[in-house]
């Protein structure tokens, strides 16, 4: 890879489809002393925040059932189950949780801003138009049977609400293909996709 001169920090965006690996990607990152921000830990936090609670009940309270659990929580598997089969209704939750999330990740970077790379686990990377905002976008891709498999194993997933969130995400590769960096197949080992990661590093200087 030809080697291009940007302004410090570094922006990397790792993204790809649900269960592709972005998590474990981000876990060998943050061992080998890299800075993550890591979106769907930073929505668990936002969760956490009565405000948001609040909003999200006065929104959705009369549509779903059990939306609140025993400790005042949102059910997020209820609450998922329900926008994901609803376009319209999701837009409605995501005009809550993703200004939101944007300020989180430009306090991280002022934060981390003596950093020389910085990354990005951004699920909705393309379906956002989000790709703009950094210097290299790492794509991880896997075929969908081993996908379902691993996203069957998560709490709450049922094959009907995989295909639900499955059918949301961007899957048009060759629109988005000039925007990507590097391609890594997470199907391979762990040992092969870390060494694969590295490379790419390395090789921006």
């Amino acid at each position: 890879m030809q080697k291009i001169s940007v302004t410090k920090p570094v922006k990397i965006a790792i993204t790809g489809k649900i269960g592709s690996g972005k998590s474990t990607i981000s876990e060998i990152l943050i061992k080998l002393g890299y800075k993550v921000f890591e979106s769907d830990k930073e929505v668990s936090l936002l969760f956490d925040n009565n405000s948001i609670t609040k909003k999200i009940i006065t929104i959705f309270s009369k549509k779903i059932k059990n939306l609140v659990n025993s400790k005042g929580k949102i059910n997020r598997i209820a609450l998922g189950n329900f926008v994901f089969s609803n376009k319209f209704e999701l837009t409605k939750l995501e005009k809550i949780i993703h200004p939101l999330l944007s300020k989180k990740k430009q306090e991280f970077i002022q934060l981390e801003s003596k950093e020389k790379i910085l990354f990005f686990d951004i699920p909705l990377l393309f379906e956002k138009k989000l790709f703009k905002e950094f210097h290299f976008i790492i794509y991880l891709y896997i075929d969908k049977k081993t996908q379902f498999k691993r996203v069957l194993k998560r709490k709450g997933m049922t094959k009907d609400k995989f295909e639900e969130i499955y059918k949301f995400q961007d899957h048009d590769l060759k629109r988005n293909s000039k925007f990507i960096s590097l391609r890594l197949d997470t199907s391979k080992s762990k040992k092969e996709v870390k060494k694969n990661l590295i490379s790419f590093i390395i090789s921006l200087g």
